[in-house]
């Protein structure tokens, strides 16, 4: 099947002259279920962010930085492909649409904001054109829902719902983002890799009550009763829009969440509607003391794995048996021997030589390569454990690393240490930071396409938001409790990829009052071999010193194996 023209030719006869097919669910998730994969069926683009707008005679894809390499590799050159921060579907529609013609567009997979941007006659489509295409589409995911224990959450899913009931502006709020509402109700599931969300929808009252909208057959008696008894009633998904339009009053909904048929049946209904961000957001982000210490407990066993793994790696002879697929299935069993491990936070990165230059790469049967002493080997990896989640790069000189290596990685280095070591007042945004970890870059006309930092979850999404430090404007304040990743980068197309990446969360510092730091989670030994050491100062020395000193102190603590002294080299 041609499929691209198969959609041309559905457009042809419901008189549209695009489609817009994002890579999202009507979750509006990060990571998605194999049933909701229309994009990679669409353009065989296996990343976690795209989107292509199919016109009457053209085709684009967009993607952003970090997939650029990717999409170059997996998508048919039909396509015009597009870098998103230099030009990004709305400004491309407008460009190659008339004012009058009209964009067909799935009402499930966009929101209010995200369909702002196209100033052009849209179109709902329902059900999903693609669908109809998909010949063998897989079924829905139907895992069951488990309870999230108090010893790992810290504070019972009533007290959330209180907090959180006690915030709105309105009688009730309709929640569509699964990790918060896995948040709030302190409840785990298996709906999409490697993130433990439960596909539902939420409607919480002032009074703290709550309907779970989700497939009944992922709820089991013990869920059932704790529904029961903490006040919350559960509702087929199948009927949200019928339970929605025989609603009343004011409700509240985030407008870059929500999905537009939930908007739009509202509205229908007559309800009043109130647009705030997600009141779930910041709490998620603000750790509690509990997840704290479980996030600290996490790196601990991910470093143990790391440590062993590079004790192996180490000992491989390296002339062609050890490909990456097999490094990264090896590091895998390293991290199922850890405490209370559940899963991979996401699908490892192993990336050897050139495939490191590419940011997010996955090593499939036809691209795996053999590790060879003679390149840099990028490993970016973690694990989710039933206390925290983890997210760990490292850069690795498999044989005598070129002077040029050692001196981009030392500059990666230096600005990862400069933001692991910041002190910064109240208020201050990771925007404002980022500068921190590329300014050793930036001095030799370098730079690296992709933000410095993203939020990380308790035992939920490996990529949280609100916070995060990258060069683009935010209004949201770094705050105390918010675990944070720190992974600076220099990607050379064609030949090798650095990226050092730690966990960090922010501390109150009290001998500063009103001035906060980083505390460095992440357990795992740089590679000192790719270390140019006159280009460290004496205080970049210390600290790499200093850490790889607290590894072996704290590694050993808990392992009955010695991690690999002064670094995996």
């Amino acid at each position: 099947m041609n499929k691209l023209k198969t959609l041309q030719d559905f457009m042809k006869k419901h008189d549209l002259s695009a489609l817009l097919i994002p890579r999202t669910d009507e979750f509006q998730g990060e990571y998605i279920a194999s049933y909701s994969q229309r994009l990679a069926w669409l353009t065989g683009f296996t990343g976690s962010a795209g989107f292509a707008v199919v016109a009457k005679d053209k085709a684009a894809f967009f993607t952003d930085g970090r997939y650029v390499l990717q999409a170059k590799n997996e998508v048919p050159n039909v396509y015009e492909q597009y870098n998103i921060s230099q030009k990004n579907p709305s400004q491309w529609v407008l460009e190659n649409l008339a004012a009058h013609e009209k964009i067909g567009y799935d009402p499930w997979l966009f929101t209010e904001d995200q369909l702002k941007k196209y100033d052009r006659p849209l179109v709902p489509l329902t059900p999903n054109p693609i669908d109809h295409l998909w010949i063998d589409r897989p079924a829905p995911p139907q895992d069951s829902i488990r309870l999230h224990p108090l010893e790992y959450a810290g504070e019972d899913d009533q007290s959330k719902r209180r907090r959180i009931a006690a915030s709105l502006k309105a009688d009730q709020l309709l929640l569509t983002t699964c990790d918060s509402i896995a948040w709030l109700l302190n409840i785990r599931g298996n709906d999409v890799p490697h993130t433990p969300v439960v596909h539902s929808i939420c409607l919480l009252r002032r009074d703290g009550s709550y309907d779970l909208f989700v497939d009944p057959r992922k709820a089991n008696d013990a869920i059932l009763h704790h529904l029961q008894k903490t006040g919350g009633q559960l509702i087929d998904i199948s009927q949200v829009l019928p339970h929605l339009q025989k609603m009343e009053g004011f409700c509240q909904i985030d407008p870059q969440t929500t999905p537009m048929i939930l908007l739009q049946t509202l509205e229908q209904a007559g309800v009043k509607i109130v647009r705030e961000r997600d009141p779930c957001l910041y709490p998620k982000a603000l750790k509690n003391a509990v997840e704290l210490k479980g996030a600290r407990e996490a790196h601990i066993q991910d470093g143990i794995a790391l440590c062993r793994f590079f004790e192996w790696l180490h000992k491989q002879p390296l002339e062609g048996e050890t490909t990456e697929r097999l490094a990264a299935k090896k590091l895998l069993e390293f991290r199922k021997e850890g405490y209370l491990f559940q899963d991979l936070s996401f699908g490892t990165i192993s990336g050897f030589g050139a495939h490191g230059a590419i940011i997010h790469y996955h090593a499939t049967p036809e691209s795996d390569i053999p590790l060879k002493r003679d390149g840099l080997y990028l490993l970016d990896s973690g694990g989710q454990y039933l206390t925290g989640t983890t997210d760990v790069t490292r850069t690795i000189a498999l044989g005598t690393p070129t002077p040029e290596q050692k001196d981009r990685y030392t500059r990666v280095l230096k600005g990862h240490i400069a933001l692991a070591k910041a002190i910064f007042p109240e208020g201050t945004t990771g925007a404002q930071l980022d500068s921190l970890a590329r300014q050793f870059l930036w001095k030799v006309g370098c730079d690296y396409d992709h933000g410095t930092g993203h939020g990380v979850g308790s035992y939920l999404s490996v990529h949280e938001g609100p916070q995060g430090i990258s060069k683009w404007a935010s209004d949201v304040p770094l705050k105390p409790g918010m675990i944070l990743s720190n992974e600076p980068g220099y990607y050379k197309e064609g030949e090798y990829g650095i990226r050092i990446e730690n966990l960090v969360t922010v501390i109150e510092l009290p001998e500063l009052p009103g001035f906060y730091g980083f505390e460095t989670l992440t357990l795992a030994p740089l590679d000192l071999k790719l270390i140019e050491d006159r280009l460290l100062t004496d205080g970049e020395r210390a600290w790499v010193e200093k850490y790889h000193e607290r590894i072996r102190e704290t590694l050993t603590q808990h392992s009955d194996r010695h991690p690999i002294p002064g670094g995996v080299g």
